[in-house]
């Protein structure tokens, strides 16, 4: 199935943990073969198993698509280097005290939409490592968009207190279709509850089916 509910450490928070793209999915070190087994299933892509300053919240701390990944200056030397032996993309660390990158930047491999804190010269970072457009913005007042949106290369899902004008920005954007959701009966938190690419997802248990349809239906899964 593409879409599929499923937990990971006993918590439902699969999104915080991992990430996805269409070429690649990342999860922490010490994931059971099982979850292991459902992201690649799911989502049609390898999975590798790695850790960003030796934490398992790679969702949080990461953000990337197909071409690149966008790592905080705490990745250490060793986990960099086998990122880049094994995926075999652009990476760049950025050097400034923002950790949460997942939290801070909505990406597909068509454009990302980044937290106004961002500086030119961070900005220019990204545009090269993930070779996409980037702009900055915020989505009903939140600027932390990569927490409250998920995205890949079919739709974009945004938090229900996202406006229209701001729903038709995105998709202009991100060039994909965008519409509001929610996940887990209610929660505005998107990324934390999926890992997702345009093939698949992986979402939190508690999140109840007409949410599921709608996620399936924006996404196109």
């Amino acid at each position: 199935m593409p879409i599929e509910l499923a937990a990971i450490y006993g918590s439902e928070y699969v999104g915080a943990f991992c990430l996805a793209t269409d070429k690649y999915a990342l999860i922490p070190r010490d994931a059971d073969n099982k979850f292991q087994r459902l992201i690649e299933e799911n989502l049609g892509v390898p999975a590798y198993r790695i850790s960003i300053g030796s934490s398992p919240i790679i969702g949080i701390l990461v953000a990337g698509n197909s071409q690149g990944l966008i790592l905080p200056f705490l990745a250490l030397s060793e986990e960099i280097e086998f990122i880049k032996r094994e995926l075999g993309i652009e990476i760049a660390v950025l050097s400034s005290a923002k950790t949460a990158l997942g939290n801070m930047i909505l990406v597909n491999d068509k454009a990302a939409i980044v937290h106004n804190d961002f500086t030119k010269n961070e900005m220019k970072i990204i545009e090269d490592t993930l070779n996409v457009e980037v702009v900055k913005g915020s989505l009903g007042g939140i600027q932390l968009v990569g927490s409250v949106a998920v995205a890949n290369n079919r739709g974009a899902l945004l938090h229900p207190l996202t406006s229209e004008e701001e729903v038709k920005w995105v998709s202009e954007v991100m060039k994909v279709k965008a519409d509001v959701g929610t996940v887990m009966m209610g929660s505005h938190l998107l990324r934390v509850a999926m890992v997702l690419n345009s093939k698949g997802a992986l979402i939190a248990p508690t999140t109840t089916g007409p949410e599921l349809a709608r996620i399936e239906q924006v996404l196109f899964l």
